[in-house]
This record gives C-alpha cells, sequence and structure tokens, in this order.
C-alpha cells in the first residue's frame, strides 16, 4: 500500500475544515434572513395603530 492513500488525522482535518465553514456561513445565513425578517414584522406590528393618524 503506497503512503499517498493513508488517511491521517491531519487530512480529515483538511477534509472537514472547508465543509464545516460552508455549514456555518449557510446556518449563518439563514439566521440572518430570519432575524431582519422578524425584525421588519415586530417594526410593521408597533407602527401599524398609526398609520390611521396621518404621521
Amino acid at each position: 500500500m503506497s503512503k499517498k492513500n493513508e488517511i491521517t488525522p491531519n487530512k480529515v482535518l483538511d477534509m472537514f475544515i472547508p465543509i464545516l465553514g460552508a455549514v456555518f456561513i449557510a446556518v449563518s445565513a439563514i439566521l440572518y434572513i430570519l432575524y431582519k425578517s422578524w425584525s421588519a414584522k415586530v417594526y410593521f406590528e408597533k407602527w401599524k395603530d398609526y398609520e390611521d393618524c396621518g404621521v
């Protein structure tokens, strides 16, 4: 068996760091979108009573 095909802890780490980075970015983006939509909903709920006042 050649040494090129051996799986070492460093190779495993080198394979999983980009995958974990991509998952982290995807989850962060989803959480950001959810937070912004929730924040906008709360904002409009707060000010919807004042629409009839002309303010």
